[in-house]
């Protein structure tokens, strides 16, 4: 405690208070005869007087943090939280949760890290639940603040069980083997329980793999017995949906199992099934429902029943139903069953669509899922030689719309094309011929590399040659203008080039050796277009033949010599 008497003493006291004062934010009220008090983040002074005396209160102790921001809680997960603040000074940080107020049965926090802004992040958290928390800042003097409490609540993840969208369905395969079957909306497990007075007392699937297509076999029952049932789906999430309980009543009687329609073709198919007890066969069939005009019968006993029908229509739905007697006289009879037999394809909507100089997009469809084979042939070319070329592609997918991008054709041709296909049993279609033409080809032809080499002449041995190789844009022709020296006219021209393609390799022959040459080359693919409009728009080939003629084989061991530079000592 300090006593002033005089104004003097008044500014002695507020630059006392000052050096008191380690923290940058400060804050002075002084007037005369009034209150003098100074205050930063750490330390306070205080003071008043009383005409020329007063009394002057220090305390160097700090003040406590203060939470400016906060606390929030933001990045909320199934598992993960971060619980934001901000404090007016640098201090620690600490979170207290738990799962009930005021029972903060966790800490987690930097206890040893001093900041403002306070971020922490909690992980392992569960899911859906409510937490209460409060947040701590604690100085490096130990002053501290603490938050009032709050709460969050973590994210509760796929709360929604699947449903149930077909079934479940029951098919009695015999008096002890029944096989369940059910589709759900999305991936789940697959379980059946079962039971003769608690429907939990068995259960039989496959709990770990998860489908929407669910059928499980249900074997070991009693023959004449009632059973309880219901099936049972849980998701990824651990969401369940569980089915009504139904009734099961296994028979007693001779009975119809394992029944199929196979091998269906244009006009046959095989039906299969068992019976309990060896019975006769009889099959009957019809093209409209419970209406069956004709039959197949089989008056042997057997357990196991084949009959193929024959001399069916191509593309007819048909209904049918098996039966037999048992050696007791006892009737086994099917519910009717449907098929249909395979219709032939056929193939319609041929169009030939976005027709460029060299391509074309053709598109069908067909009546039943058949593979792709396209044939096309030039039937007009402004070069005759080109008439009567043919080409091909497709694939073996099946499908029944169809596209195919045809590449590589010629301009201002004349195409006809037939589409063909065949299905999974063999069956062909094959449409009637589609023409079209392609637009005439604009686009010159260019020069994408061009490279020269000399060589002795291999014809006279005292001559040199040049070895120009090209990489062309399109198939083309190319001729060779030469002459000696490094211009003037072309005396002499390379014509030994008569394939259209992209790569070529000519030979200018008989230069004579010390002499300068100069080439140009002059490109013209199938419909007469020209590298260049203007000729004398051409680059001119400067080369000069070395006095001494360099054979091949020197030119190849050279280029080894210089990749090899130990050659050289040989």
């Amino acid at each position: 405690m300090l006593y002033a008497t005089n104004k003097f003493w008044r500014q002695f006291v507020i630059a006392l208070a000052v050096c008191l004062t380690v923290a940058p934010a400060l804050q002075v009220q002084a007037a005369d005869d009034a209150p003098i008090k100074i205050q930063s983040g750490n330390y306070s002074i205080e003071s008043f007087f009383f005409g020329s005396t007063g009394v002057v209160y220090s305390y160097s102790a700090s003040l406590p943090p203060v939470i400016t921001v906060g606390p929030t809680v933001s990045g909320i997960t199934e598992t993960e939280v971060t619980v934001n603040w901000t404090t007016d000074k640098q201090a620690n940080s600490i979170v207290y949760l738990g799962t009930s107020s005021g029972n903060y049965s966790n800490q987690i926090g930097q206890l040893d890290t001093y900041a403002t802004a306070h971020n922490i992040q909690i992980d392992r958290l569960t899911k859906g639940t409510t937490y209460y928390t409060k947040v701590r800042s604690v100085d490096v003097d130990g002053n501290q603040v603490d938050s009032a409490e709050f709460t969050f609540t973590t994210d509760a993840g796929d709360i929604t069980p699947p449903v149930i969208t077909v079934g479940p369905l029951i098919s009695i395969d015999s008096a002890s083997l029944v096989t369940i079957s059910w589709t759900t909306d999305e991936v789940a497990s697959s379980v059946v329980e079962y039971g003769v007075t608690d429907v939990t007392e068995n259960a039989v699937g496959r709990a770990e793999d998860l489908t929407l297509f669910h059928q499980v076999k249900v074997s070991g029952l009693t023959p004449s017995q009632a059973y309880r049932w219901r099936v049972r789906s849980r998701d990824a999430a651990g969401n369940v949906v569980t089915s009504a309980t139904q009734l099961l009543a296994t028979p007693n009687s001779p009975f119809i199992s394992g029944f199929s329609i196979t091998d269906v073709t244009l006009t046959s198919a095989v039906v299969q099934w068992n019976t309990s007890t060896a019975s006769t066969t009889k099959v009957e069939f019809g093209t409209s429902t419970s209406n069956y005009d004709q039959e197949i019968e089989d008056g042997a006993f057997s357990t196991n029943h084949v009959i193929r029908l024959t001399g069916l229509a191509s593309g007819t739905i048909y209904y049918l139903r098996v039966s037999g007697i048992d050696q007791a006289g006892n009737l086994l009879q099917s519910d009717e069953k449907v098929f249909a037999t395979v219709v032939i394809p056929q193939i319609t909507e041929l169009a030939v669509n976005d027709v460029t100089e060299n391509s074309a997009v053709v598109t069908w469809k067909s009546s039943s899922a058949i593979d792709e084979l396209l044939r096309y042939e030039i039937l007009e070319h402004p070069n005759p030689e080109f008439v009567g070329k043919k080409g091909s592609g497709g694939n073996d997918t099946l499908n029944t719309d169809h596209r195919y991008e045809l590449t590589e054709l010629e301009s201002s041709t004349v195409y006809t094309l037939t589409v063909i296909g065949k299905d999974v049993f063999g069956n062909q279609a094959v449409s009637g011929n589609i023409k079209f033409t392609t637009p005439p080809d604009s686009t010159r032809p260019r020069i994408l590399s061009l490279r020269s080499d000399t060589t002795v002449d291999l014809g006279s041995r005292q001559t040199v040659q040049v070895l120009v190789s090209l990489e062309l844009s399109e198939p083309a022709k190319v001729v060779i203008d030469y002459g000696p020296g490094a211009s003037g006219e072309y005396e002499k021209q390379v014509v030994t080039d008569t394939l259209y393609s992209r790569a070529k390799f000519l030979v200018i022959p008989g230069l004579q050796p010390g002499q300068s040459y100069h080439f140009r080359v002059v490109v013209k693919d199938r419909v007469g277009n020209e590298d260049v409009a203007d000729p004398s728009e051409r680059p001119d080939y400067l080369v000069l033949a070395p006095a001494q003629p360099v054979s091949l084989l020197d030119l190849i061991f050279g280029q080894i010599r210089a990749n090899f530079g130990w050659l050289s000592n040989l």
